[in-house]
């Protein structure tokens, strides 16, 4: 399969929001319901309800990742669906007009276009990796829990499996991005609180092990809400040039601003903000106007979320990536949504079938 390049990979800040689940209601903190449970997609299903050529083929109809029919681009009929060599499990459309030139009728492969254009893999194996990915399986998991391998008496390799996951990360990441184009809301207003904090990532601990010179993130969320944002900040500048220009992208003026005592943050109040600040070193010291539980929120994030990119050995190549597909599964658990089905709309918006 043949990638495009993830945009990720453009030049300056970073911006990735939660904001986008926001469609679908307001967040309620609870559990799943029964019924959202049984509607939601299992290890399970994937196996009974995507086992075979025939099903998977029609759930990628259903779901638009192939089309059904297309028109002759030539003599603007419908074409057939012919299987045979070459196109074996997918099809190919052929055109029924009879013609002279060399080569006979015009013939298209399905899968042109698509997310399995150039694939090798079985489309069975192709969405229990699609399902696996979406769940953040390990490659030992994967590989120990492939309902296949018995009957073709072989394992997934990892590069397969790596190969496949960085393909539907891709297309998260170029989902929520594109998305993100068009945001244009931003959080707080007179009366809200929003809290806002930055964080290294990848630094050393005591300064032992390995050098890396890490990441700062700057994060903001409004009180009440879980639309959580972060920053990569620019060359990992911390400065008050750099700073108030991302919280103004973000956060309306009026807005009660929560923040420790950073100097970058000094002049907040300056821009129409109000403007409340903690002394983490001294929190009885009188500079300080907001309690440290005020700051919870935003500071409990950090831990999550630098677990998960350790986990997933993160670099200078792949930080920003990791930060956005973080982001999206902390949403699809806080919206209550499917995983997998998630990923399915990702490919869909990024392969569009024409």
């Amino acid at each position: 399969m043949a990638l495009t390049k993830s945009q990720s990979e453009s030049t300056g800040p970073t911006c990735v929001s939660t904001s986008d689940f926001q469609h679908d209601g307001l967040y309620t903190n609870r559990r799943l319901y029964v019924s959202e449970n049984l509607n939601m997609w299992s290890f399970k299903d994937i196996f009974t309800k995507l086992g075979t050529h025939q099903q998977c083929l029609a759930f990628s109809e259903q779901q638009g990742l192939i089309l059904k029919e297309k028109m002759c681009p030539k003599h603007h009929t419908v074409m057939n669906i012919s299987y045979t060599t070459g196109g074996k499990i997918f099809g190919t459309f052929r055109c029924g007009k009879r013609t002279r030139k060399p080569g006979g009728c015009l013939r298209i492969s399905r899968k042109k276009g698509t997310f399995f254009e150039n694939t090798v893999l079985d489309i069975v194996h192709v969405y229990y990796l699609i399902y696996a990915y979406s769940r953040g399986w390990s490659y030992d998991n994967v590989i120990f829990e492939d309902p296949y391998k018995n009957n073709k008496f072989k394992c997934l390799s990892r590069n397969t499996i790596s190969d496949w996951f960085t393909y539907c990360k891709e297309a998260v990441i170029i989902y929520y991005l594109e998305k993100l184009n068009t945001f244009s809301r931003k959080i707080g207003g007179p009366g809200k609180i929003v809290q806002i904090d930055k964080s290294k990532f990848g630094k050393q601990k005591h300064k032992k092990g390995r050098y890396n010179e890490g990441h700062w993130v700057l994060g903001l969320i409004e009180d009440g809400s879980e639309d959580l944002r972060l920053e990569v900040c620019p060359e990992n500048v911390t400065s008050s040039d750099v700073i108030i220009p991302l919280i103004q992208k973000h956060v309306e003026v009026g807005t009660t601003l929560h923040t420790d005592s950073w100097h970058a943050y000094d002049h907040l109040s300056d821009y129409g903000y109000m403007h409340k600040k903690l002394n983490h070193s001294d929190p009885d010291n009188p500079n300080s106007t907001v309690d440290r539980k005020n700051m919870q929120r935003i500071e409990s994030q950090w831990r999550v979320a630098k677990r998960f990119l350790k986990l997933k050995n993160f670099n200078d190549d792949n930080f920003a990536d990791l930060l956005i597909e973080y982001l999206w599964r902390r949403n699809i658990i806080k919206y209550k949504k499917d995983a997998f089905l998630e990923v399915i709309s990702a490919v869909k918006y990024v392969y569009k079938v024409e």
